[in-house]
């Protein structure tokens, strides 16, 4: 019965002598552990790299039980800032152990040192290796992803990919320390299958034999791996060979794109077929597929269409290859673009044009990129103007280096020196006129106040014996001046608010026209010529309304002015000549109560 523990796992090997390939390596990892024994050896710390799964890991752990050392390692699981680190790894290699022994600090995935998660992490290790008292291992797939600081004063070791050859005893092994019968066959396909990574090829004889007391070749359902391609093997076959099928294989399974390939390319191809006696045909013809590869993957960026992708790749790649007419015998060493190597060369300059096109962009309200392309020489001719270069300074916060760009100068010369220097003190006064202003404005209501004050006029009434009593001596309008209480809503409002007009300030129209089927039309037509009784010169409004009759036609009438109605109504009927007499003697009578009237006045609308 199998064990639920991955085999990879349980087989792991215990001593330097149970790893599986890289003899070389091994016996360069056993030299190295033995120099500690008689004291601090030059290199104190190693670096093991090469491929996954072929047995870094476990030679550093192999040596540790080989050395009865302890053990204490970081992986990429762990936070490896430069104060763990330094917390961890510095004190572990500072101090002795409790019996005197030594103590071993590996440190797995040291190239994946990225991030905010890893900030410091690698000035941290370079620190501790220069001044460490134990021995120390740093394990990594890609050795150029160290610092050079670090592997200068590192030992490298590389491991290589396992052959084929060499797993098959060990699988054969794990095989019969399982009870599992194997044949020759399905062990050498497995082998082959793993692709150099003995760690895959074990736990595929595990997925294969899961279940199985014997196992043959047709059990064996795993294909081939997809092995990453090293980019400088893509050279070796596109540049050495006219294969165009196997180097445009090799370049799919790079972790490069075109964009990135096409650099490499070009950068080695006049190198790679180079002549003695001059000709450059080859050269030329490898350039003219280059541009137009070019072109696809200018398509690329401009419609973000990746699909072209493959019509660049081939075109760089298969045209490299068979541009050549002659082979190139040799070996010539590859060389990294020399575009990445300017660009980050002229990283910082680039920063600083793109942070002044982005002043001049705020300050003429265009984007950074047309200030960029249009603007900054412009700005760079106002500049030899010294009047107008103090201002434009001030007015664009240029600093110094951003001013010596603009000038195109390489040192700080005694008129920069200067524009710059009146410039700050033109910013200095204008951002004290700026503070003498705010400090004489007035103060702006606190945010957190918790309650405002509303002061809105309110007009109440006096108490009745006083109102009586001021009656007589005030029949006009009220006067503005009466008394009046605020009534506090907790909100500002303007402390006055506009009067509105009487209506006895009201005029009505000489000859007014009845309106038909109105529900107010009157019975009667109004008089051509008449005064307009003026009520509100001789009381208040409030005590006419108290006094005006209702004439509403839902309320019920007593029979006296039923009948006294009546009488009107004739009396109007029979006299139609003189309605204005009527009218002023009924205004005559105004202290005493109202008498039903023949006809309506303005307060009946």
């Amino acid at each position: 019965m199998m064990s639920a523990i991955e085999w990879a796992e349980k087989y792991r090997p215990r001593t330097l002598g149970d790893v599986v390939g890289n003899r070389k390596a091994v016996q360069d990892l056993r030299k190295w552990a033995e120099e500690w024994q008689s004291g601090i050896p030059e290199k104190r710390a190693v670096i093991l790299y090469g491929p996954a799964g072929i047995g870094k890991t476990s030679s550093a752990h192999a040596l540790a039980g080989d050395m009865e050392w302890e053990v204490i390692e970081l992986n990429a699981s762990d936070q490896r800032t430069a104060g763990v680190i330094e917390k961890i790894a510095g004190s572990a290699a500072s101090m002795n152990t409790f019996f005197g022994g030594k103590r071993l600090i590996i440190l797995d995935e040291a190239d994946n040192l990225h991030g905010t998660a890893d900030r410091g992490g690698m000035k941290a290790i370079s620190g501790i290796i220069k001044s460490t008292l134990q021995p120390i291992i740093l394990i990594a797939n890609d050795i150029y992803g160290l610092t050079p600081t670090v592997r200068n004063i590192c030992l490298e070791i590389k491991f290589g990919s396992v052959q084929s050859r060499s797993m098959v005893p060990a699988l054969k092994k794990v095989c019969e320390s399982e009870g599992v019968s194997c044949s020759q066959e399905a062990v050498l396909q497995i082998a082959e299958n793993a692709g150099g990574d003995f760690r895959s090829a074990i736990n595929d004889l595990q997925a294969a034999a899961n279940g199985k007391k014997a196992l043959e070749a047709e059990d064996i359902s795993t294909a081939g791996r997809d092995v990453k391609e090293n980019i400088f093997k893509a050279m070796q076959k596109i540049f050495k060979s006219t294969d165009c099928k196997r180097a445009l294989e090799s370049a799919y399974g790079l972790d490069e794109s075109p964009e990135d390939l096409v650099h490499w390319i070009d950068e080695n191809l006049p190198i790679q077929y180079a002549r003695k006696d001059g000709d450059l045909e080859d050269i030329k013809t490898g350039f003219g597929y280059l541009s137009k590869a070019d072109i696809y993957l200018g398509r690329v960026k401009k419609r973000q269409n990746y699909r072209m992708w493959r019509y660049a790749s081939m075109l760089m790649v298969c045209g490299a290859a068979l541009s050549k007419t002659r082979p190139y015998p040799g070996f010539i060493k590859y060389q990294q673009p020399s575009l990445w190597r300017r660009l980050g060369q002229t990283r910082s300059r680039r920063d600083m044009r793109d942070n002044i096109a982005s002043k001049i962009g705020e300050h003429s309200f265009e984007s950074m990129h047309y200030s960029r392309n249009n603007l900054l020489g412009f700005y760079s001719i106002l500049l030899k103007d010294e009047a107008s270069a103090v201002e434009l300074t001030a007015n664009l916060g240029l600093e110094l280096e951003e001013l010596m760009y603009l000038s195109g100068s390489a040192k700080v010369s005694k008129k920069l020196q200067k524009i710059y220097d009146e410039a700050q003190n033109l910013l200095e006064t204008k951002r004290d006129r700026t503070e003498e202003q705010e400090f004489f404005k007035a103060p702006a209501p606190a945010a957190d106040d918790k309650q405002a004050t509303l002061h809105c006029p309110v007009n109440i009434p006096e108490k009745e014996g006083n109102a009586s009593a001021e009656k007589p001596e005030s029949p006009g309008p009220q006067s503005p001046e009466r008394k009046q209480k605020t009534l506090d809503l907790g909100f500002d409002t303007p402390q006055k608010l506009p009067e509105k007009k009487r209506s006895s300030e009201m005029k009505l129209p000489e000859n007014p026209e009845p309106a038909e089927n109105n529900l107010f039309s009157l019975s009667e037509p109004l008089p051509e010529k008449g005064p307009i009784p003026d009520f509100a010169g001789k009381k208040s409004l409030p005590e006419l309304e108290e006094e005006k009759p209702s004439l509403s036609p839902l309320k019920k009438m007593s029979p006296a002015n039923k009948e006294a109605s009546k009488q009107g109504v004739k009396q109007g009927a029979s006299e139609k000549g003189s309605p204005a007499a009527d009218t002023q003697g009924g205004m005559e009578d105004g202290s005493k109560k109202a008498e039903p009237k023949n006809q309506k006045t303005l307060f009946d609308f």
